[in-house]
Formats: structure tokens, C-alpha cells, sequence
């Protein structure tokens, strides 16, 4: 919500502009302050979204494992997972009907 708020601030900021508001030293500053922040922003998201691939693989990998540490480490790690990827819990499902 506010990544979309700072957004509308600048194209507010270009109309006037355009609409022949002089541009101040202080507005010039907020506008560039606030692409700065939406860069950082999205190339969290990015980040954010690297993250979670990175996660899936990793646990993937666990699932795969032959030589598993414990059944309960096992339910823990899929419980954990399931709750936070809804399509996880999918695959268990699936996979409950095939047994």
C-alpha cells in the first residue's frame, strides 16, 4: 500500500508539473528520495521472491533425503511448510489419495 501511495505521489507530482507548478528544490528532492525508495523496494521483492525459491529447494531437498534425522523432524518440517505454502499442503493431499 505504501509502495502504490509513493507511486501516486509522483505522477500527483508530474501533473502539476505539467500543468505549469514550478518544481521546488524540496519537491525535486522528495520525488527523487521517493524513486529511491521504490527501487529499493522492488528490488526487495525480487529478493523476497528469490527467498522463497530458495526455500522450496531446500525443502525439497529434505523430503528427499534417504537417511531422514526423524519422523517427527519430518511432520514438523511438512506442518511448517504447509501452513506457509498453500500448495504444499496441495501435494500431501495429493499424495494421501495415491496411498
Amino acid at each position: 500500500q505504501h509502495y502504490n501511495n509513493a507511486v501516486a505521489a509522483l505522477h500527483e507530482m508530474d501533473k502539476l508539473s505539467k500543468a505549469g507548478l514550478p518544481m521546488t528544490e524540496a519537491s525535486a528532492m522528495g520525488a527523487m528520495q521517493t524513486r529511491a525508495t521504490l527501487a529499493v523496494a522492488e528490488e526487495q521483492a525480487k529478493t523476497n521472491q528469490h527467498l522463497e525459491l530458495a526455500n522450496l529447494i531446500a525443502y525439497a531437498q529434505l523430503r528427499r533425503q534417504k537417511n531422514r534425522s526423524s519422523f517427527a523432524a519430518e511432520e514438523l518440517i511438512d506442518r511448517r511448510m504447509s501452513s506457509a505454502y498453500p500448495e504444499i499442503r496441495e501435494e500431501f493431499d495429493e499424495e494421501e489419495d495415491d496411498l
